[in-house]
Parts: structure tokens; sequence; C-alpha cells
């Protein structure tokens, strides 16, 4: 056990019984072994069988039937979690925080079905399967919001994000100028609202998530080559982070390995490093994704040693985001492999 989590204070007592919820779901959390023999599954339709007799996943994936409908369990499991935990959470507003990216994920959706206008009507319906069920907005409104810009139904706060983000993505349709434009608003939102709980641990995590967020919008930024690096990256970054928006400003016309040698006594230099390397070598950043994640595992990982606090809260929410994206990434390899092995099936043999 580290040092740092022998100094951990926390006299919440509200969290007690929530604490108590929590340890008994923690034992159901799937474990790097379970994963390992997922793996090694023949194909999608035996690990939706594994799930099935798992008690947390038992109902979320009863009504799954075709193994290309994987993703309609998961997403029931997501939807599951949330109500679970607001049900005996003392804050449920905390809760609902944790789980906004998904409603900024089908704001994404649907600004890009709506200001794209080459889309093809078969491409738009393709992209609007991608929408979640699991966030705290019903889709629905949030497609009259987007799509008829009706905002009626929408909560005030989400309201002035819709109508703000209209003037902004109109004249950058982009897609990814419309992914970092909601980041940045997903993010300047939790800033403002976690800081009402006035606690260190929350403000923090914020910390290093708009540090994954800015590092990862920096670098991705300057590879893609945009005339304006400096001018749009103003605009998306943000100033709440542990990195200085000001020293990455600095950086924005200089060559990438700048940033490495900026940050690099910090604990993203090796991580940037090697992230440099991986683009250099795959146009990839998934080893600076699978760092921040890890790294900011790490840090929610005291809520297994606090009782009375938030932090047991956010550490499961955050271990069990990462075990729905790890079953989602494993199902879809095993059905891209299926499809492959079909295509090759009826591939003409070559002589």
């Amino acid at each position: 056990m580290g040092i740092e989590y022998l100094q951990i204070e926390s006299k919440d007592t509200r969290y007690a019984y929530a604490t108590g919820r929590l340890r008994g779901l923690e034992v159901y959390l799937l474990k790097e072994g379970d994963f390992v023999r997922l793996k090694e599954a023949a194909d999608a339709g035996e690990i939706l069988q594994v799930l099935s007799k798992m008690p947390l996943y038992s109902d979320s994936m009863k009504g799954i039937e075709r193994e290309e409908d994987f993703e309609k369990g998961l997403e029931e499991e997501l939807k599951r979690t949330y109500r679970q935990l607001r049900s005996f959470c003392p804050e449920p507003d905390l809760v609902d925080l944790f789980w906004l990216e998904y409603d900024f994920h089908n704001l994404k959706v649907l600004f890009k079905i709506r200001f794209q206008k080459n889309l093809a009507e078969t491409a738009a319906s393709e992209l609007e399967k991608n929408l979640s069920p699991s966030g705290t907005q019903n889709i629905e409104i949030l497609k009259r919001a987007v799509l008829s810009e009706d905002f009626s139904d929408l909560s005030p706060d989400l309201k002035s994000i819709v109508q703000e983000s209209f003037s902004s993505i109109a004249k950058s349709p982009h897609p990814q100028i419309i992914d970092s434009l909601l980041d940045k608003k997903l993010f300047k939102y939790l800033v403002l609202k976690l800081a009402k709980y006035s606690d260190p641990f929350l403000e923090e995590l914020i910390r290093r998530q708009i540090d994954y967020f800015n590092i990862t919008a920096f670098l991705r930024v300057k590879f893609w080559g945009m005339e304006d690096t400096r001018g749009f990256l103003e605009k998306i970054l943000m100033d709440e982070g542990t990195v200085d928006k000001k020293k990455l400003l600095e950086l924005a016309n200089q060559p990438a390995n700048s940033l490495r040698e900026v940050l690099q006594a910090t604990d993203y230099g090796k991580a940037i490093d090697e992230a440099l390397r991986e683009w250099e070598n795959e146009h990839s950043f998934f080893s600076l994704d699978r760092f921040f994640e890890e790294y900011i595992l790490s840090y929610t990982k005291r809520g297994f040693y606090v009782t009375f606090g938030r932090e047991p809260l956010v550490n499961y929410i955050f271990l069990k985001k990462r075990e729905i994206k790890v079953l989602r990434g494993i199902l879809r390899g095993k059905l891209a492999r299926l499809s492959e092995d079909k295509m090759e099936k009826y591939l003409p043999s070559v002589q």
C-alpha cells in the first residue's frame, strides 16, 4: 500500500451506507483473468453466453439473441449501473455529472448529422446508430434540440450549451472541430459544477482529465495541419489543467518534439515521447490514450481505501466504464474477425 493512501482523510459520513453497497459491487468487477478468458473465447456468441450468466450482466444481456446486437446489451448495462448508483448515492447529481459524457457523445453525432450537408441519407442513418441511450437525457429530446432547434424540453444548463454550440459549429462543421468544441464545453461545465462540492479529490481529478484533453487535442491539431493551428488551439484548449495553456500555445507553431522537451520533467514526459514515436510509425495515439486511462485510474483507486467519502463512488464509476470499454473492444474484435473469415470464404482461390 502506497504512503499516499495512508494519508487520505475523509469524514463524509453520508457515504457510509453507499460505500457498503459499493464494496459489494466491486466484487463483481471483471478481473484481468476474466478478460483473458473472454479474449480466448471462440466467438462473440460464446462471450455473450458467459456474460449472461454473470450476476451484474444477466439482466442486461437477457434479450440479446444476435451477436451483432451486443452493443445494446452493453448500453443496457451502463443504464442499469447509472440507475443503481443513483438509487443509493446521497448525491445523485454527482452520478449525473459522470454520465454526461454520453449526452455529449450524442450531441456530437447529432451535430454531425445536422451540419454535414453532403452526408447521404444512408450515411446519416448509419451515423445515427452511434447514438447512446446511456446518457442522462432522452435521445428524442436531444434530436429535437439539434435537428429541429426545439430546445423546450432541455434542462436550462444543457439548453444554453446547445444553443451556444450552433453558431460555432455552423462556421466550422468539420467532425474533428465538432468533437473538440463539444469536449471543451463538457469540461467547462464539469469544472463549474464540481467546484460547488469544494472537494480536493474531485478538483484534482478534473485537472487530470483536462490535461488528457489538452495534450491529446494539441497533438492531434498539430498533426492535422490546420492553417491557423494557434488560433484553433486558443479556442479549444482549457486553462484549468496542470499544464499551462499559454505554454501549449507558445508551442503551436513549433515542431511537435518541442512538447516532449517542455513536459519532459512532468508525469507526462515518457508518455508523450512514446506517443510521438507511435505517431511516426503508425499514425496513432493509442499509447497516449492508454497512459491517461491508467494515470487517472491510479488516482481514483484511492477509493479502495476510503470509507466515508466520494472516492469509492467515483472509483467504481471509472472502473465500470473501463470494463465496458474493454468488453466492447473484445466483442468488436471477434465480430471483425468473423467478417474477415466470411469474406475469405467467398473470395476466389488463387492458383
